[in-house]
């Protein structure tokens, strides 16, 4: 398009920020303003370490809660990390992606996760990222699996390979929204499975998702990943976690 004409028509009809509403300046990338992705409530300390659950701040603390009661039963995972709140910016930014085809939007979430990892996973180093895989049914439906665009683009951010081909999705399962604690964990039960077991075994794993509920999903995607696939051990990293009453 006509530099002058792209212009005129930006200026006639500027395109509005899908979370304030304000007209987006060409300045500030694609859907979402600076402002908005600045004021997302991201997570801080005091939070779980097993987890990453934010805890309240108000109120006297141990330096380090090793676990609490939003905390998986029986976790697979060393430990868990979300880097903000689901009801925010970047939610919105997983929603384009995710629902609306915006592939774009995996630029900017991916180079969140590769500015978070310092402050969030204290520099560890991983062998490979895994992102939690899609069933065949609903990854051909959406046209890509959204983890996997973040996934390599964090790959060429960090240099750590990605493995997208061995941990599998063998059960086209009812998604997890809506469901009640029990019902996720009946849900996601023997979903996953491991093609190659001897190419991850003893590796430490990143696994990647975009938003942690209650942890069932990336709890037995871990648990495959430790029995199967005989990995050292899996740190969870993911974009968002919904914040539980």
């Amino acid at each position: 398009m006509n530099p002058l004409l792209r212009s005129l028509i930006i200026f006639l009809f500027p395109a509005q920020c899908r979370v304030c509403e304000g007209n987006l300046d060409p300045s500030d990338g694609y859907y979402i303003c600076k402002s908005c992705w600045e004021q997302a409530e991201y997570i801080k300390k005091p939070f779980c370490e097993k987890c990453g659950y934010p805890l309240l701040q108000n109120i006297a603390l141990p330096e380090k809660i090793l676990s609490c009661s939003k905390c998986p039963d029986n976790p697979y995972f060393r430990k868990a990390r979300s880097i903000a709140d689901y009801e925010s910016a970047v939610g919105e930014a997983i929603k384009l992606l995710k629902y609306s085809g915006k592939e774009i939007m995996a630029k900017p979430l991916s180079e969140l996760m590769f500015s978070s990892m310092q402050r969030l996973l204290s520099g560890e180093d991983y062998d490979l990222i895994i992102p939690v895989p899609l069933h065949k049914k609903k990854k051909r439906k959406r046209g890509y699996n959204q983890m996997e665009l973040i996934g390599k683009r964090l790959s060429h951010l960090t240099g750590i390979p990605m493995e997208t081909d061995n941990l599998i999705k063998i059960k086209d399962n009812e998604p997890q929204v809506g469901l009640s604690d029990n019902k996720r964990l009946e849900n996601v039960r023997g979903v996953y499975d491991i093609k190659k077991p001897s190419l991850i075994s003893d590796k430490i794993i990143l696994l990647i998702d975009d938003v942690m509920t209650t942890g069932a999903t990336i709890n037995e995607c871990a648990k495959t990943l430790m029995r199967q696939g005989k990995v050292k051990y899996v740190d969870v990293f993911t974009l968002t976690r919904r914040l539980l009453e």
